[in-house]
């Protein structure tokens, strides 16, 4: 029997709240246990935190971290006493006191996933942006400069490092495949589930977006152009995500745009009714401003869902390919296009998108059949 490669995955919080680096994270190592890995998480997370249900990957808690950067003397005192209990190991995010840490204690033999956060669009985040650049310069291109690489998703977040908002001249990068594990239910109870949860949505269309609400998922856009389609169209609008206060504002711009009636707001729905909004959902829709891949996208097309977003989602050119939904720009006259073309296709054609959503999860998506890229990387 060959013996098992020990990997670390060390993240700031498996929080799904915070964004889908903790789904990816979760749904990674889960996967690679299926092939021959041996895995666990460690998270600055509180220590009585239980957001990964299943006991296959073992998570270490180690408290939060203080400031902005998470510091934690804590992580720094753990991963020094273990760190020879692991062969490899993964650092998830950028901006935080963990890949100092790295560099301080594991002389190379780590990789950095960068879940997007090198993507241009944080460069219109002006204040943000000369924090990250002095940061930059000071610490954190050091730090990945002494990693084995960097972890991009795909060929299109590659080349965005070349028009980021730091340099990233001379770090090395790896283009892995990234995905979900996809999910096992039993359809009649996800629309039971949805029905008890939704019951002003049964027998009703709607379009679902599910994620943070953060500016840089242009959100304004799709209410912008949902207002702009509805005329006298049966279709309604579900918002899934964490409250914050940019949610806020965007209830008060669905009131000024009078399309209240419509759009429906939900805080963060986690398992079975994640999966039963996606299910019963007509379609995934992510105007976004930047995004290295888009989680609930996958998400979605699992489940034979076929979705709308915008070319400055890194995986825009798999989704065109395979048809498995509308590619617009993003901006409310192109993403309204969207919405309209993909409302005026008759049944057939809705019904061969699909069938080429699962085809295109099961072909790029799915962890189970894409991870060779990873695991070859790791074993060598």
């Amino acid at each position: 029997m060959k013996k098992k490669i020990k990997l670390l995955n060390i993240i700031s919080t498996l929080n799904p709240q915070y964004g889908g680096a903790s789904t990816a994270t979760i749904d990674l190592s889960l996967s690679l246990i299926n092939k021959n890995f041996s895995v666990d998480i460690v998270t600055n997370d509180p220590i009585k935190s239980n957001f990964l249900k299943s006991k296959k990957v073992r998570v270490f808690n180690l408290g939060q971290g203080f400031g902005d950067y998470n510091f934690s003397f804590n992580l720094f005192l753990w991963i020094k006493k273990n760190s020879n209990k692991y062969d490899k190991f993964i650092f998830h995010g950028l901006w935080q006191f963990n890949t100092i840490v790295a560099r301080l204690l594991l002389k190379n033999n780590f990789y950095v996933f960068t879940h997007g956060q090198l993507d241009p669009y944080f460069a219109t985040e002006n204040i943000k942006k000369y924090k990250k650049i002095i940061y930059w310069y000071l610490i954190e291109k050091k730090n990945l400069e002494s990693s084995q690489s960097i972890l991009l998703t795909n060929k299109n977040e590659e080349k965005l490092q070349n028009s980021t908002f730091v340099n990233t001249n001379g770090i090395k990068k790896k283009i892995i495949n990234i995905g979900i594990i996809k999910p096992n239910f039993n359809k009649n109870n996800l629309k039971k589930i949805f029905i008890k949860k939704f019951p002003n949505l049964v027998g009703k269309n709607f379009f679902l977006f599910l994620g943070r609400f953060h500016k840089k998922k242009g959100c304004d856009i799709l209410l912008e152009s949902f207002s702009r389609i509805l005329d006298k169209r049966d279709i309604n609008l579900l918002m899934v995500g964490p409250n914050n206060q940019y949610k806020e504002e965007l209830i008060k711009l669905s009131q000024k745009l009078k399309i209240s009636k419509n759009v429906i707001w939900s805080d963060t729905l986690l398992d079975k009714y994640k999966w039963s909004v996606i299910y019963n959902a007509k379609a995934m829709v992510l105007s976004s401003n930047g995004e290295n891949f888009g989680v609930s996208l996958a998400e979605s097309l699992s489940m034979g869902v076929p979705v709308l977003t915008t070319n400055k989602v890194n995986i825009h050119n798999i989704i065109k390919l395979t048809n498995s939904g509308f590619i617009s720009s993003n901006n409310v006259k192109s993403f309204t296009n969207s919405m309209k073309n993909f409302l005026n296709i008759n049944r057939k054609k809705n019904n061969k998108m699909k069938i080429n959503a699962k085809k295109c999860f099961d072909k790029y998506f799915n962890l189970e059949n894409n991870q060779e890229k990873l695991i070859q990387l790791l074993k060598n």
